[in-house]
């Protein structure tokens, strides 16, 4: 008899409703969890499969739990009770501490045994556990200066900030891969359905061969290694900072010329962009584990095939849809819109502002989903913004507000309405708290445009609007935008120093 990996000496566990604890055991066997002072009982099914619904347990720091099938027992010890979120997503989220802008300050000051986290192994096929060393992964860790590197860096500040506020343990669980499409992490009818263009990508690229076929082979393709049993050299050399195309160049060279033949291997399809293959190998290894929520920072990569964009909506929808009914709940979603970029090795922004007006979409059509601002988080050459500090400060202030009812403005502003008054635009926000207000002398992201021409403009924050004055006795239609370009910073701030989100008017 043994539990699932998951569940771990050192683990945190969701507090306040019933959760799952699984595993396998013989068949037909009758297996007990007990922990605070309390036991529950299930019956293993006729493959070996069992679940024991515990709980609702209280907030705790540390727990032993145990696990007892006839004379066998598992002793989980250190085991803290909380509130637990899923990080989803792709490069941005799995985003580690250790190459994070504010790592080093925040070294002396991480211990915290009551901020946890666990890195679901990277997968995408069956086997590849075995192909690879994965034994730097799948683990329980706490917030520490020894484990502080494995930590996503959105996950981590999200987690302090909500044990901050909240005084119980926060666990965090990645469920993330760099480099990902929306279409791995749903269902694969979903994928082939939504992402047809995806799919048949990645079909193209096999060139006549089955897919059963190709995976014989994907093991020994080291592109395919997701253990990290020691530090990627890749991730080491491009995340801390942004080198230069020179120093690029030459990183590339060097690997080639110690026998790696990375032209070869890229050529290869990559396992992670089969449709639903993150779904079927990450997502339903750790759903239905006890969670409070998601976080989701995706897009990138559903930017690079000509229709993605223009699905981004119904995949994002399809996604949140497909991971609630793996969890069983109406799972709350706290979206990270993307940020402005320019480009960034070979990944050049085609359609940003599409995906963006989708992730906008898909919180105002979705009661349970929030939608994160970072638009003055960008880096023009660098599609990894170093700063994870304030993307993990502003998802944790929408979960307290929506999640846990606290009194503050924790939505970004969206401007609502644009009406001209003559010469003036008067453009009016919601979520301006207790004023806008601009960081410098003008609305940087800010364009007024009138027959395919820049229009001269001031502008002013009062409360909840922004005045924009044309010029005098100006009348002509003009459109006026915030962050519809690929490159940009927003000033433009509500009273809680979050920035304003993209729009675009004709008036």
């Amino acid at each position: 008899m043994k539990p699932d990996k998951v569940f771990q000496s050192g683990m945190l566990l969701q507090r306040e409703k019933p959760i799952p604890i699984w595993g396998t055991a013989r068949p037909g066997a009758e297996v007990t969890v007990s922990v605070q002072g309390k036991a529950w009982t299930g019956a293993a099914d006729s493959t070996g499969t069992w679940s024991v619904s515990v709980g609702p347990l209280y907030a705790s720091k540390s727990e032993e739990l145990t696990v007892t099938e006839g004379k066998e027992q598992v002793l989980l010890s250190d085991v803290a009770v909380g509130d637990i979120f899923l990080a989803g997503g792709q490069s941005n989220m799995e985003f580690l501490m250790r190459y994070e802008q504010f790592f080093q300050e925040e070294l002396p000051v991480c211990q915290n045994d009551a901020i946890r986290f666990y890195d679901v192994p990277e997968c995408a096929y069956e086997g590849q556990e075995r192909d690879f060393d994965y034994s730097n992964v799948g683990i329980w860790r706490k917030a520490g200066p020894e484990s502080l590197d494995f930590f996503s860096a959105p996950g981590y500040y999200f987690a302090k900030r909500l044990h901050q506020a909240l005084g119980i343990p926060v666990g965090i669980i990645g469920l993330n891969w760099g480099g990902t499409r929306s279409s791995a992490w749903m269902r694969e009818d979903h994928a082939r359905e939504i992402c047809p263009e995806q799919a048949a990508d990645f079909m193209s690229k096999l060139k006549g061969q089955t897919y059963e076929s190709f995976l014989k082979t994907a093991g020994s393709n080291p592109m395919n290694d997701r253990g990290y049993s020691v530090w990627d050299p890749f991730s080491e050399f491009i995340m801390p900072r942004t080198p230069g195309p020179e120093e690029i160049g030459a990183f590339f060279a060097e690997m080639s010329s110690g026998g790696l033949d990375l032209e070869r291997y890229m050529e290869l399809p990559d396992p992670k962009h089969y449709p639903g293959a993150l779904y079927t190998h990450m997502v339903q290894k750790i759903a239905p584990f006890g969670v409070k929520g998601a976080l989701w920072y995706q897009g990138e990569s559903d930017d690079d095939l000509e229709e993605s964009p223009a699905h981004y909506a119904a995949s994002l929808s399809a996604l949140m849809s497909d991971w609630r009914e793996a969890w069983g709940e109406a799972l709350p979603f706290f979206i990270v819109q993307l940020p402005g970029f320019r480009s960034w090795l070979a990944c050049q922004n085609r359609a940003f502002s599409l995906i963006r007006r989708a992730q906008q979409q898909v919180c105002d059509e979705d009661r349970q989903a929030y939608l994160c601002s970072i638009s003055d988080l960008g880096e023009e050459w660098d599609i990894h913004p170093k700063n994870k500090r304030d993307v993990g400060l502003r998802l944790a202030l929408l979960a307290l507000e929506h999640l846990y009812g606290a009194e503050m403005e924790a939505d970004p502003p969206v401007c609502r309405e644009a009406r001209r008054q003559g010469d003036r635009i008067i453009l009016r926000f919601d979520h301006a708290g207790s004023g806008l207000s601009i960081r410098g002398d003008t609305v940087s992201a800010l364009s007024v445009t009138g027959a395919g021409k820049p229009v001269p403009y001031t502008c002013a924050a009062e409360g909840s609007r922004l005045t924009v004055q044309l010029p005098e006795n100006y009348d002509g239609p003009v459109e006026v935008s915030l962050a519809w370009t690929a490159w940009y910073r927003v000033n433009l701030y509500n009273s809680a120093g979050i920035p304003a989100i993209p729009f675009r008017f004709s008036c």
